[in-house]
């Protein structure tokens, strides 16, 4: 190694320990200096083209310092000789981090961050543009062919593999031609990704396989190696490929090339190394990944094509089956006619569906015996007055016991895709459409199907499909062959009895398919828990063909992490969730949550559910109105006329009528309405980091949106007031210097001749940080804002209603009294209703002739809601509650304050708090970082909390209005001790 530390301080003044790395072509060295690692030498092999370096190096400059991905960065470049032959040298920054392969087993989220990652560089390649890019090189997947002839070095399944694949490509090769190129990354193997201590991707390092191809080209790379090792391969390149998509969204035909390219890519690397260790039989560095690739290569050979295409449709939120949404379109549909499957026809009998999941009773263990089964099933149809009985879809059970359950992953087949229908041993058994069959066999191992058919039908339009029935006896499929047509209600056979059924109670096990997965009669009856919302694509819910009158399908049941993906997959990715570690919340009650697992959380966050969790007056309301009617306010209904009245009673003069809508920011938006159209303006006068809500009207008047990340600014006729903050604005707690500023936006407005027409605040602006109103500003802004003509909107959607304690309505404290107020959700305990409260003047003023009509704004199940809140909150003195339980947990907090200088202040009203963190008080330096770990500090001791503010350094504090005094002594307690352990770090 001493040469090359010789030739990097002569060529690059860089005086360091050489340590050698591995490399395909070309020599790489880590360069350490002062004992750690500082740059990489690459010096190119001689003969390396003068054009394949010149590329290099433009790439390196077009990929900068880009932050997206870290990867390689060029320092120097010089030339070298070696050896006694003239060589191009590289020296390139270092890129911290522990290579994938020595990284430690992957969890899906790592194995998303690379995804992600993936797609981040192939967005910063998309733009590089040079000719050397299509050079002739034999890691290019558009130049695979050139590599067939190394087939015949290959050996055993690795032989057959390859030669399958190579056999493929002549019919996929066009659809990938077919595709647009751009510069791929093309090696995103397990030893050029690199992983941080935290667990992130650090960077993806050595830019020379860099190609042109499709994208998709050097995503199945990565797919290819992170799925060396894992313990289920196929999961592991599907959260990969659910990272890049997430970033960069695939489209379908991406997709269905990708099983294609994944193996084209393993097949590449088994005919380079083979082609390359002929040549160099001394290069260990060529087998560097092929065991891995060999192993792989087993464990995939039972995967079929169309199952590795559903699966990774699934991962990027397609249907897994494409075609499957023709056939369930076609079953639902009118000129679906199916004839009984049974004498006993579902459609019309009285069902009763048996329980074989593991809350099932004990009495239907398939350990019983067949006979004892089929005996407790008769008896508890009988007990239901049923006339027949059914064996769920999609139902986990615990009755699948033989070793044909297992799988390689861990992870029992356990999951019921077909619906069981119970009948005498005997029982005819008929053809529901006209059709052929695909297959027949019998099957008499235990727990397998005994007699099976495979059978073939069509929709309207020609769309094959296919129904399996199992379970018949032996005659059934005895002189039965493939091609055979059947007509619509034709005998197929008779349901099998214990000895020739695999052993199970008589009946027959009926299940749809929308593919064959290139399978036939072996189709699997049961699948895998992680696998169940791609086979419900493969296996729709056969009841669509049954057409029984009764819950025939198990509710799906998912753990969090499958959650998550579906989220992903599904849901819009601006979406966020709450915690490093998301919870899985599946209950609530007063002011907890309750999480899959039991745990109860102190809820200190969620403001809408105002009366607390799951109140029973309001659940009651809802469930009892929702049973009678629900309907728009187009006819008579009381409970919109009461409820309006009561809602209205709690307002001060002349604020008494009542406009409902289904959110608080329909409300804001209607009131934007009312505002304009009673003035006849249209300039909106707001606080700074205010946010009145997510329609695109409110967005444009609403700081804490439109000047933050993808914010466009203001609305052209919008006007950004200083926020009165007490604790950080210019004039402290002077109210009225503050309101100067609306004063003056209102002369500048009314010189141009274009005068406000609304001065919209929140009462306690809460994403400003829960700031109280310095003293004196609303009453001196109202007076302005009237001088000039402009109405005063207060929208109380989060600070209203009780809240702050002393009264109903924030605004009161102010001495105050505005045109218009805007309330939202919590007026329902979280049901979606709003509502507009204004006067009759303004009120007036908006009927010019078009009618504000809100079909379901006011309907009799929202007013039940909202009327039943109103009556807990009077009845279990929730708004007086709201004041003692607030005070004192002010007083707890601000005792914490006086003992820990990260405390900038306390504030707010009644259970509208906010404590904000700074790193000193004296400075008032935002510590975000801190308010982040006490949040999730709280969160592993039970008591959620959020941030909020500019800055998001402000712990908010507002709970459903049930918290009691030990609730809230217990959350001072836990929000002590996560500041003890979440100290200021020193800077």
């Amino acid at each position: 190694m001493r040469k090359f530390a010789e030739l990097a301080s002569d060529a690059f003044d860089v005086h360091a320990e050489a340590v050698a790395l591995q490399g395909e072509r070309h020599t790489n060295l880590r360069l350490d200096v002062a004992g750690s690692p500082r740059y990489l030498l690459k010096v190119y092999a001689a003969g390396t083209a003068s054009a394949e370096l010149v590329m290099q190096e433009a790439l390196l400059a077009h990929l900068g310092d880009s932050t997206a991905v870290p990867t390689t960065r060029l320092a120097a470049s010089a030339d070298v000789e070696l050896d006694g032959q003239r060589r191009r040298a590289h020296l390139l920054h270092w890129v911290p981090g522990t290579v994938w392969a020595h990284a430690g087993a992957p969890g899906p989220a790592r194995l998303r961050a690379l995804g992600a990652a993936v797609a981040a560089l192939d967005e910063r390649l998309a733009g590089f543009e040079h000719p050397e890019l299509d050079r002739d090189y034999r890691w290019n997947p558009l130049h695979a062919a050139a590599l067939e002839h190394a087939v015949v070095l290959l050996a055993g399944p690795e032989r057959e593999f390859a030669a399958g694949v190579f056999a493929r490509l002549p019919e996929f090769a066009p659809r990938l031609a077919a595709l647009p190129g751009q510069a791929i990354h093309n090696d995103a193997n397990e030893h050029n990704i690199l992983v941080g201590a935290d667990g992130e991707i650090a960077g993806i390092v050595d830019l020379g396989d860099v190609v042109r191809a499709p994208r998709v080209c050097g995503l199945a790379v990565a797919l290819a190696y992170a799925q060396l090792g894992a313990p289920d391969p196929v999961a592991a390149a599907c959260s990969v490929l659910a990272g890049y998509h997430g970033n960069s969204p695939l489209s379908a035909a991406e997709l269905d090339l990708l099983p294609d390219l994944v193996d084209l890519r393993l097949a590449m690397s088994l005919c380079n190394a083979a082609d390359q260790h002929a040549a160099d039989p001394g290069n260990a560095y060529l087998e560097t990944s092929q065991p891995a690739i060999r192993e792989l290569l087993g464990r995939l050979a039972e995967v079929p094509r169309e199952l590795l295409t559903a699966r990774f449709r699934d991962a990027c939120g397609y249907r897994p089956v494409a075609a499957g949404r023709e056939i369930v379109t076609w079953l639902r549909g009118a000129d679906c006619a199916p004839a009984p499957m049974l004498r006993t026809d579902p459609a019309s009998a009285r069902v009763h569906a048996i329980d074989w999941s593991a809350e099932g009773p004990a009495e239907l263990h398939i350990g019983n015996g067949a006979a004892a089964v089929d005996t407790a099933i008769a008896r508890q149809r009988a007990a239901g007055a049923a006339t027949l009985s059914i064996g769920r879809y999609r139902e986990d059970r615990v009755v699948y016991r033989s070793a044909a359950f297992a799988s390689a992953q861990g992870e029992r087949r356990s999951v019921h895709m077909g619906i069981d229908v119970f009948a005498a041993a005997g029982a005819e058994v008929f053809s529901p459409f006209a059709g052929t069959v695909a297959a027949a066999e019998f099957r008499g191992a235990d727990y397998d199907y005994g007699g099976v058919l495979l059978l073939e039908y069509r929709t309207g339009s020609g769309t094959p499909f296919w129904l399996l029935v199992g379970h018949l006896d032996r005659e059934s499929v005895t002189g039965i062959r493939a091609g055979q047509g059947i007509g619509r209600g034709e005998r197929i056979g008779r349901v099998g009895a214990a000895g020739e059924n695999g052993g199970w109670p008589p009946h027959i096990h009926v299940q749809l398919f929308t593919t064959l997965l290139g399978r036939s009669t072996d189709l699997p009856g049961a699948v895998r828990p992680s696998e169940v919302d791609v086979w419900e694509s493969i296996c729709p819910d056969p009841n669509l063909v049954l057409r029984a009158r009764a819950v025939t399908e198990a509710a799906a049941t998912r753990d969090a992490e499958q959650i998550a993906a579906r989220r992903a997959a599904n849901l819009a990715p601006t979406l966020s969730l709450s915690y490093a570690e998301p919870l899985h919340i599946v209950e609530g009650e007063g002011a907890e949550l309750v999480d899959v697992h039991g745990r109860r959380y102190l809820d200190l966050v969620n403001n809408v559910c105002h009366v607390g969790h799951c109140h029973p007056r309001v659940v009651e309301a809802l469930s009892a109105q929702a049973g009678r009617l629900n309907t728009n306010t187009r006819y008579l209904h009381a409970n919109l006329t009461e409820y309006a009245r009561a809602l209205a009673a709690t307002f001060p003069d002349p604020l008494n009528v009542v406009l409902l809508t289904n959110s608080g920011s329909e409300a804001n938006d209607l009131a934007l309405r009312l505002a304009r159209t009673a003035t006849g303006r249209r300039h909106t006068l707001v606080l700074d980091w205010a946010y009145h809500g997510n329609l695109s009207s409110l967005i444009e008047i609403s700081p804490y949106k439109f000047n933050r990340s993808g914010g466009t600014g203001p609305g052209e006729h919008v006007r950004v007031c200083a926020i009165p903050d007490p604790y950080r604005g210019e004039f402290g707690a002077d109210g009225p210097r503050y309101a100067a500023d609306v004063a003056r936006h209102c002369a500048e407005l009314s010189a141009r001749h274009t005068p406000a027409a609304a001065f919209v605040h929140e009462s306690i602006p809460g994403c400003a940080g829960q700031v109280e109103l310095a003293e004196g500003y609303l009453a001196a802004a109202y007076a302005h804002a009237r001088e000039a003509g402009a109405l005063c909107i207060a929208d109380e959607v989060q600070c209203g209603f009780g809240r702050v304690g002393e009264h109903m309505w924030a605004f009161e404290r102010h001495g105050v009294v505005p045109d218009i107020v805007t309330l939202g959700k919590p007026i329902g305990n979280g049901h979606p209703i709003g509502a507009v409260v204004t006067t009759p003047e303004v009120a007036r003023r908006f009927r010019t002739g078009m009618e504000y009509f809100n079909t379901y704004g006011g309907n009799p199940v929202s007013c039940a809601a909202g009327q039943a809140v109103l009556e807990v909150l009077a009845e279990e003195r929730l708004m007086a509650n709201a004041q003692v339980v607030g005070g004192h947990l002010v007083q707890r907090l601000s005792a914490l304050a006086e003992h820990d200088g990260g405390i900038g202040q306390v504030r707010g009203r009644g259970l509208f708090l906010g404590m904000e963190l700074v790193e000193d008080t004296a400075s008032k330096r935002p510590d975000k970082e801190r308010a982040n770990r006490v949040v999730e500090a709280a969160k592993a001791d039970g008591v959620l909390l959020s941030t909020d503010g500019p800055h998001d350094n402000v712990l908010k504090i507002k709970p459903p209005l049930v918290l009691s005094l030990a609730q809230a002594h217990h959350a001072a307690d836990v929000l002590e001790r996560a500041l003890s352990r979440c100290a200021p770090r020193s800077r």
